[in-house]
């Protein structure tokens, strides 16, 4: 489903969010209300949302991202993915460059912004021993939603039980949808991509490790990224300004056809 937001006869640039897994869309209201002035926004309700369908991974999930892109009139400048559908929708790119496809030409989009995506480069880098902190990432994930849309200081205990209540609704299809997606992304050609793209990360992400962002800007080549200090696993909504400031520097440079900032 498809909704459009600030929609204005003089904008620049068009954008497509995508939520995360167990999210919504509502997980964007905070950057809607600090977006560049510029900017219009659809944001999509997507299968792995929060109430969706309790489904383990399709064959090939990233075909809603596709569609998503393909239903906007005149199509987005920009897909900006937060997450578990950072992950598909870079997917999504390097696979469409792999069979020889163009993404500007596939889908007309100029760059797209990555934001708290996880990645690893080697088989090797998943052990046995750590399978059990999948879950606490999860759990804190919950949490951190929770904590954001309550808009006011929660209990620690009491956040804690939410969470897991959260958890316990998702239910296990999740954790497989998410460990699927995850332990895919050593197999992806990233370095294939050579769309712009600029990743975003908070310097206190618990759930998505910063260093992986890090290391996926690195494997990218074409990439810039942008460390928000204090930031947790969702800068678009705990730091609303800094990210839209991110999100209006890329825009600046796409539209200058310059290639984004070196990783430092």
């Amino acid at each position: 489903m498809l909704r459009q937001h600030c929609a204005s006869a003089n904008a620049e640039h068009r954008a497509l969010l995508l939520h995360g897994l167990g999210s919504s869309t509502r997980s964007w209201d905070t950057f809607l209300a600090h977006r560049p002035p510029s900017l219009e926004v659809w944001t999509a309700a997507l299968p792995w949302r929060a109430g969706g369908p309790p489904a383990v991974p399709e064959g090939d999930e990233t075909h809603w991202i596709r569609e998503a892109i393909r239903q906007i009139p005149g199509g987005p400048d920009i897909v900006v993915a937060h997450s578990y559908a950072s992950v598909l929708l870079l997917t999504l790119l390097a696979e469409t460059v792999a069979r020889g496809a163009d993404p500007r030409e596939e889908f007309g989009i100029s760059g797209a912004v990555l934001v708290s995506p996880f990645f690893r480069e080697q088989t090797d880098d998943f052990s046995w021993p750590e399978l059990p902190t999948f879950l606490d990432r999860l759990r804190l994930g919950a949490g951190e939603g929770i904590q954001l849309l309550s808009h006011k200081p929660l209990d620690s205990d009491l956040l804690a039980e939410m969470a897991e209540h959260s958890c316990a609704q998702l239910g296990p299809h999740w954790v497989v949808r998410y460990l699927n997606t995850y332990l895919r992304t050593p197999f992806l050609p990233v370095e294939l991509v050579g769309l712009p793209v600029q990743i975003v990360i908070g310097d206190r992400d618990p759930i998505a490790p910063p260093t992986e962002g890090e290391l996926l800007a690195e494997r990218l080549g074409n990439a810039s990224i942008e460390r928000i200090e204090g930031s947790g696993h969702t800068p678009m909504a705990e730091h609303p300004e800094r990210f839209s400031l991110a999100v209006q520097q890329f825009l600046t440079t796409l539209s200058a056809g310059h290639t984004p900032a070196a990783v430092n």
